[in-house]
């Protein structure tokens, strides 16, 4: 049988002689698509913290239709919807749900999966796809920070730290002093965190209502955590007005950096107005989560 001879396509001969090619404009796929406006009204998530978790791998690429111009489908929608779930309800930093997220996307399209399932599946994933090179001081400081954030200081042992973390206790004091002392590190790495968060997602020249609302987003996952620091600062237990201090100081200099006109008080109003944003948001918004989502992380 004689070969088949592949034509040159319309575009690649008019390359080849010197005349510019068509482009063809990409067609979405068959299925449901929405622009930016659509995928932020679905999902509340603003269009520069959708574009940082592009950046960051936790989103599929949108499929490009023109030059500026791009559709998101299901996939992101639901992404988004389990990121924000997984930071609000169970505080986990980025990279770990970065870790993650592709398996639950998988599981929760599953005919067989059941919501009550999903805690089991979230601490599975996680402990099988811990970095075998974290340090001790670390897996500590993340076991920490999620069983504070959940069940409050007063709650948490040592010894239930250490169980999350898959440590020994003598390793524990190898690294804090105490609980208090755990405590406080996790709340300086919350700081850190909701820092970066927020710097992530805004540019510079912000309003201080655009800063508020901001720093109100970069918070909600941290704010159980927070909230427990500040009631015990009140209780005036030893050094907790100090490391709440530092915390929230460290949060006022990097708001202070993204201010249009940072006047004096302006860092102070912020975070106020951030701290108070959260907190409305906890009795007053509704999820906006699908069902299954909501009833398989606790709501």
């Amino acid at each position: 049988m004689p070969a088949r001879l592949l034509l040159p396509s319309h575009a690649s001969q008019g390359r080849k002689r010197g005349l510019p090619g068509r482009r063809r404009r990409a067609r979405a796929p068959a299925g449901e698509h929405f622009s930016m406006a659509e995928l932020v009204a679905r999902t509340g998530v603003r269009p520069a913290t959708v574009r940082h978790y592009l950046r960051l791998g936790l989103l599929p690429p949108p499929i490009r239709v023109a030059r500026n111009r791009f559709l998101y489908d299901r996939r992101h929608e639901q992404a988004l919807h389990l990121v924000r779930l997984l930071r609000e309800r169970r505080h986990l930093p980025l990279s770990d749900i970065g870790r993650i997220l592709p398996q639950l996307v998988k599981l929760a399209d599953e005919p067989a999966f059941r919501t009550e399932m999903w805690d089991e599946v979230v601490e599975a994933q996680l402990n099988a796809k811990e970095d075998p090179g974290r340090s001790p001081a670390a897996r500590l400081l993340r076991a920490g920070m999620a069983a504070f954030s959940r069940r409050g200081f007063a709650e948490v042992s040592v010894d239930d730290v250490c169980r999350s973390a898959k440590l020994a206790k003598g390793s524990f004091y190898r690294h804090y002093r105490s609980k208090e002392d755990l405590f406080f590190a996790t709340a300086m790495a919350a700081a850190a965190e909701a820092s970066r968060s927020f710097s992530a997602e805004v540019g510079v020249g912000l309003s201080e209502e655009e800063a508020g609302l901001a720093l109100g987003r970069a918070l909600s996952p941290h704010l159980p955590l927070m909230l427990d620091l500040l009631a015990l600062a009140a209780q005036h237990r030893p050094g907790h007005a100090r490391v709440a201090r530092a915390a929230f100081s460290d949060l006022r200099r990097v708001v202070r950096a993204h201010l249009l006109s940072p006047a004096e008080g302006a860092d102070q109003r912020v975070l106020g107005a951030a701290l108070a944003t959260s907190i409305r948001s906890l009795v007053t918004e509704p999820d906006q989560a699908p069902s299954l989502l909501r009833a398989g992380l606790g709501s």
